[in-house]
């Protein structure tokens, strides 16, 4: 049975909602790009991950970041990463996703007692940056109408960079901000920041290694129209990756 946002009913009210949120309503924290990011994990080998996390005035998570690179073709990268219906499968504390009005990305995450769950709705941009692919998630708030008990994320701010390698490996950084909503308990919001990065890329990493999603028939085709403003640019730049990888 499809989720109850879903639904037709509520797919008129959510447009309803949608026709009035505006960029002027998502909340947006300045960061201090001088704050120096402090080292957590540090993985020296292929398949292992990185992560950093750096403190925000204000704020009661840290912005964190991760990276690995993997024996993987960037095309199956971003295909994972725009397949909405299974964020739920890998993103930290992810238990429901999917598409909303076909431009949005709908997230339900499980709180950690007792804290409520939480809710957010994001719109991707892609772009194409010196060889790195840039898809930038920002939340658009009151798209859908506000799930019974949980709390919509007033600010969420990710930035994934995936960089095809001419060994056909790729390696992906994701950079997140993210304010949650209401006091959190600062052992959660350490938590958060601190597994967050790590447990998202190791999960992708495993669900790519153990072929989940079958992409041994996968074209730049299969990518929705949500990268069309690169698409011929993106071409070019996968197909160097796949040729340096013959």
């Amino acid at each position: 049975m499809r989720s109850l946002f879903l639904t037709t009913i509520t797919l008129i009210t959510a447009l309803t909602f949608s026709l009035t949120a505006s960029s002027s309503d998502v909340k947006t924290t300045i960061i201090n790009d001088n704050i120096p990011w402090k080292a957590g994990k540090v993985g020296d080998d292929i398949g292992e991950v990185s992560t950093w996390r750096r403190k925000v005035e204000g704020a009661d998570v840290q912005q964190f970041r991760g990276e690995i690179i993997i024996p993987q073709p960037a095309l199956h990268v971003l295909l994972t990463l725009e397949n909405s219906e299974d964020l739920s499968d890998w993103v930290f504390h992810c238990q429901k996703s999917d598409r909303a009005l076909n431009q949005y990305v709908y997230m339900e995450y499980s709180g950690i007692w007792p804290v409520a769950d939480r809710y957010v709705t994001l719109i991707n941009k892609m772009s194409i940056k010196d060889g790195v692919i840039n898809i930038q998630s920002t939340n658009v708030p009151d798209v859908v109408p506000a799930p019974k008990g949980m709390v919509q994320i007033s600010e969420f701010n990710n930035l994934f960079e995936v960089t095809p390698l001419p060994n056909g490996n790729t390696k992906i950084r994701f950079t997140t901000f993210v304010d949650l909503s209401g006091g959190l308990p600062s052992w959660i919001a350490n938590m958060v920041s601190k597994s967050a990065p790590k447990v998202t890329l190791r999960n992708m990493r495993d669900l790519l290694e153990d072929k989940h999603w079958d992409y041994s028939n996968a074209s730049i085709d299969d990518l929705t129209s949500s990268f069309d403003p690169i698409r011929d640019e993106l071409k070019n730049l996968l197909s160097k990756q796949s040729t340096a990888a013959e």
